[in-house]
């Protein structure tokens, strides 16, 4: 085994005997790792308590070199940085998306240090708003950015079939996730899984700087669109999705 000292986020715990957990971390320069956390649910541990999603700081981990083995945590400091996500319902169901996102999305020990600043970045955001209208930005912008880092963000600025361009002519669009992109009204027909996309709403993301400000039912509508986009890239829904889209919903 190799040991690590990294920092590191919890994307998922899970409940391993009466005394340990099974923790997913995601770290900066390691990426993912699938590890065990023995003693972690006893009163004293080297753990600072039961490991937590959004639990973040200093770890200590003992890395199997084979990906069927889980590693094993032996320190975990944790700085209590997202504590007050729990406290907001909308930013807490918001960040437990963006981790079940972002464990789904890749293997392990891919390290990919830009997305895991992302992640740190938006949970802190995510802190400083406690309405739907607020969150959806901050969740929408980290999902392509997601995206991106995994290598399959979508085509939005023209026809991914024929590269027409799709920014003009103030007809509905459609979005495939097959095709990883835009149709135009002349490439859709040939395309049976697909979903209608307003002019607006494409327009509002390719100008990620405007998402603030934009109206709810254009957030709801793109988030609609990625929580669709995300169920076909994962071969099934997100755990997170069908409850958040709901709330979204009633925003608009």
């Amino acid at each position: 085994m190799i040991k690590l000292k990294e920092v590191a986020l919890c994307l998922r715990a899970v409940n391993y005997s009466d005394t340990s957990q099974v923790v997913t971390l995601l770290t900066r320069e390691h990426g993912k790792i699938a590890a065990i956390a023995k003693g972690a649910r006893r009163p004293k541990s080297a753990f600072d308590g039961a490991i937590e999603p959004f639990a973040y700081g200093q770890v200590m981990v003992m890395i199997s070199e084979s990906h069927d083995t889980l590693s094993t945590l032996t320190e975990f400091v944790q700085s209590g940085r997202f504590r007050s996500l729990r406290s907001n319902l909308a930013a807490m169901h918001a960040g437990l998306f963006a981790l079940e996102l972002t464990e789904a999305s890749f293997e392990q020990s891919d390290p990919h240090p830009t997305l895991f600043d992302a992640l740190v970045d938006m949970l802190d955001r995510l802190g400083q708003y406690d309405k739907m209208q607020a969150v959806l930005p901050v969740l929408i912008d980290y999902q392509l950015t997601l995206l991106d880092e995994a290598g399959v963000a979508p085509r939005l600025d023209a026809c991914t079939n024929c590269g027409a361009p799709t920014g003009s002519g103030g007809k509905d669009l459609y979005f495939s996730s097959a095709a990883n992109g835009l149709l135009c009204g002349g490439c859709e027909q040939a395309f049976t899984e697909k979903r209608r996309l307003s002019p607006a709403c494409c327009a509002m993301l390719n100008r990620r700087a405007a998402f603030t400000a934009a109206p709810p039912a254009l957030l709801t509508e793109a988030e609609q669109l990625l929580v669709y986009h995300f169920t076909e890239l994962m071969h099934r829904p997100p755990k997170m999705a069908k409850y958040f889209v709901t709330r979204a919903n009633a925003m608009s």
